[in-house]
């Protein structure tokens, strides 16, 4: 059974899907036409993405009980429907209520279980280099991002956002038929008892994985509010619209590549040492930005912040991987990620908050230095629990 699979194909399924779920991150290029739209103050706006980061964080949570109740192959199409109706309904809506539904609950949810699907794939493909695995599982998610911030801030003034919503469900159509293909064709089979699973890692104590929890909160709460108000902020220190796409761009270039480098970095060194890295990022940026800079300092910021976050999200998950094994991955996942739809819940409305009350970001940046240096003190208590060589 084993021989017939072909792993590759799934982890060029998820390669292919997850950039097109990503786009969900490109947010922040619709906060000012919104706004202007619908004549609604930004934490408003901003709280739609806490609702889809929320809704996101019930997909992945709840994915893994569907591998038992349906073909491997149906779940990308499954994910495809729920991301489809949503932008659907988002490019009808005209109303804060209906944006909420269908980009806030049903794009959240779908691009949530999609993402958990194809990340379960990849790691049963890549079952003996995890932290490779995740970084490639996690860094496609934020390519779509780059591209999309690109595209839409080009298009966005003369189409419009309905429209860009619209265009992206046709797009989501086409890569997730592709990607359910792709999954057929691996012949990897979620619904398998996955406790059957000969695997060599170790199982860290419970306390570790609290510790992880905490610090991928500690990681998403910036990384969160970043992108979700990325324009924002280099709007607020100056910068034009182009340089508040480079800006939204940047954040997820960031992003992506310290996903790959992360999850390369924990298969070879201490992953709690490749954490912190995350919130030393983290602390550079938001101690830039805490100086009210100007726009190319704040570009570099954001940048760095971006950096940040997708260290975090690439080592967080390995980590969970190379401790505690892939028999059980989709559900310890599930419970990890939690700690970031937390932060996705909350962080983005309290930045928008924060703005409407101060006209700036600098409380924002103050309160996110104290946020990375707590960061860092957690990731001092994480051991190294990778399998050791005989």
């Amino acid at each position: 059974m084993a021989s017939a699979q072909r792993p590759g194909a799934a982890v060029v399924a998820a390669l292919l899907f997850n950039p097109m779920l990503g786009s969900l991150y490109a947010w922040s290029v619709f906060l000012g036409p919104l706004e202007a739209e619908l004549g609604l103050p930004r934490a408003k706006i901003s709280g739609i993405f806490s609702i889809a980061i929320f809704c996101f964080t019930v997909g992945m949570v709840f994915a893994p009980f569907a591998n038992k109740r349906m073909p491997t192959a149906f779940l990308p199409m499954v994910a495809t429907i729920f991301c489809v109706m949503g932008l659907s309904i988002a490019a009808m809506a005209d109303n804060v209520p209906l944006l909420t539904f269908g980009y806030g609950v049903l794009f959240g949810y779908g691009s949530g279980f999609g993402y958990s699907v194809t990340l379960q794939l990849i790691n049963h493909a890549l079952a003996d280099r995890r932290g490779l695995a995740n970084g490639l599982g996690f860094g496609a998610f934020p390519l779509g991002a780059i591209v999309f911030s690109f595209v839409f801030g080009m298009v966005i003034d003369a189409v419009g956002p309905q429209n860009l919503f619209g265009a992206t469900g046709v797009i989501l159509v086409l890569s997730g038929c592709t990607a359910a293909l792709l999954v057929k064709q691996s012949a990897i089979n979620l619904r398998v008892d996955t406790s059957s699973i000969t695997d060599t890692a170790p199982t860290a104590p419970s306390s570790q994985f609290v510790l992880l929890w905490s610090g991928f909160f500690l990681a998403a709460a910036g990384g969160m509010m970043t992108i979700g108000h990325a324009a924002g902020i280099l709007l607020s220190q100056g910068g034009d619209a182009m340089l508040a796409m480079i800006g939204a761009a940047f954040v997820n270039i960031g992003n992506a590549g310290g996903r790959f480098c992360a999850g390369w970095a924990c298969d070879n060194f201490s992953p709690g040492r490749v954490a912190m890295t995350s919130h030393i990022a983290a602390l550079i940026g938001f101690m830039i930005l805490a100086t009210d800079p100007g726009p190319i300092p704040a570009l570099i910021a954001v940048a760095s912040l971006g950096l940040s976050y997708g260290i975090a999200s690439g080592a967080y998950p390995s980590t969970v991987s190379i401790f505690f094994g892939i028999a059980r991955y989709g559900r310890n996942i599930g419970i990890l990620v939690t700690a970031w739809g937390v932060a996705g819940l909350s962080t983005p409305w309290i930045g928008g908050w924060l703005f409407d009350l101060t006209g700036e970001y600098i409380l924002v940046s103050v309160i996110g230095l104290a946020v990375a240096a707590a960061g860092i003190v957690v990731t001092f208590f994480i051991k190294d629990h990778r399998p050791q060589p005989n």
